[in-house]
């Protein structure tokens, strides 16, 4: 099978897409043949080791499907990453003009909590162009059941649930924190999708019995339009600079770091695709506390290994109580590993390639 795969990647880690795609298709290539084109003339120097070699618009200029090399320019079946990052593209043109079929895998755009972030924009643009985007493709391809579920309430393109993949980390079983908890997220300093006003805020709440339990959240990302500073004004008003201190974005081995050293891992998402970041922690044997929002809570619970809240205070400060009150990381932890080992990249694209199978069969 002859996979095209189209991004509009900005090649900045901290953006999880940077990280999932060029891991997916590195994947895939091992079954399919693939090609990769980023239509942006960014490319990272890992785009094209290791079985992938990503081309951009240095490499094909004209950005159109007929200038790919054959196959490529009539794949068999196109794979578009994300979905708001392509206005008016042209290759997409290209590809609905030849009647190619072609899978979105939207990344939690398409739910109705993110269509209310910045709704007017959205609005338009569903209107000019991506209504028509999504109604033409063969399937919506998304992360997880609950993102499938909020996303067609609108979007009435069939869909189909392929979860993102993780390269499982060597680790053995880890030891915990006795007199301290060490909390950590990991990922974008933003407010409104990342809920981290729902966590400040439950903390703050909390101020006492956290204190009193040796507790501190590190948050580590970029920021992103102020929301560092905001976080830090109500930080500041509530007295929680003991409780909550930010640090720069971590990668690689400094990431890993971090993660071998964390009790708790906190995700408050008002929504999500497919939180990578929290099962690259699970991975490591971090239970987590995630919201609804993530869209990971059935795995957390199914599994015990977490703590699991609804998007508001009240319920992130009960599952904080737990956290603190039960103190049971280390079987939650042994948990964790088990549900990690479910989203290996390899399975991931064998169940993948079956999924594109069947839609062109």
């Amino acid at each position: 099978m002859n996979i095209l795969y189209i991004s509009n990647l900005s090649g900045n880690l901290w953006a999880g897409p940077n990280n999932s795609v060029p891991a997916q298709i590195r994947a895939q290539a091992k079954i399919d043949n693939v090609f990769w084109f980023n239509i942006n003339h960014n490319k990272r120097k890992e785009w094209t080791q290791n079985g992938l070699d990503c081309k951009n618009l240095d490499d094909f200029p004209s950005g159109r499907l007929k200038d790919l090399p054959a196959p490529f320019n009539r794949p068999d079946i196109v794979v578009v990453e994300e979905f708001y990052c392509f206005p008016f593209c042209k290759i997409l043109k290209d590809v609905k003009k030849r009647n190619i079929p072609y899978v979105i895998i939207p990344r939690s755009e398409m739910t109705c909590l993110a269509q209310k972030n910045k709704f007017l924009k959205k609005k338009i643009g569903n209107l000019l162009y991506f209504n028509s985007l999504a109604k033409h493709a063969a399937a919506i391809e998304y992360l997880t059941e609950n993102e499938k579920k909020e996303s067609e309430k609108q979007w009435k393109t069939k869909g189909f649930v392929i979860p993102n993949g993780i390269n499982l980390p060597n680790v053995e079983m880890r030891t915990y924190s006795n007199d301290q908890i060490v909390a950590s997220y990991i990922g974008r300093i933003d407010i409104y999708q990342k809920g981290l006003d729902i966590l400040v805020d439950a903390i703050s709440g909390m101020k006492d019995d956290l204190t009193n339990n040796n507790f501190h959240l590190t948050i580590y990302g970029p920021n992103r339009e102020g929301s560092q500073e905001l976080l830090q004004e109500k930080i500041k008003k509530h007295l929680l600079e003991d409780l909550i201190s930010f640090e720069e974005a971590v990668f690689g081995l400094e990431k890993a770091k971090v993660l071998l050293q964390t009790d708790v891992f906190i995700m408050t998402s008002r929504f999500e695709g497919m939180p990578m970041g929290m099962i690259e922690a699970l991975s490591y044997g971090v239970p987590c506390l995630a919201t609804t929002g993530t869209n990971f809570t059935k795995e957390i619970n199914d599994f015990n290994a977490g703590w699991i809240a609804e998007n508001n205070v009240e319920s992130v400060k009960n599952a904080l109580r737990s956290v603190i009150f039960r103190r049971d990381f280390t079987s939650k932890g042994k948990n964790a590993l088990q549900l990690a080992e479910n989203f290996s990249w390899d399975t991931i694209a064998k169940d993948t390639s079956q999924c594109y199978e069947r839609i062109l069969g």
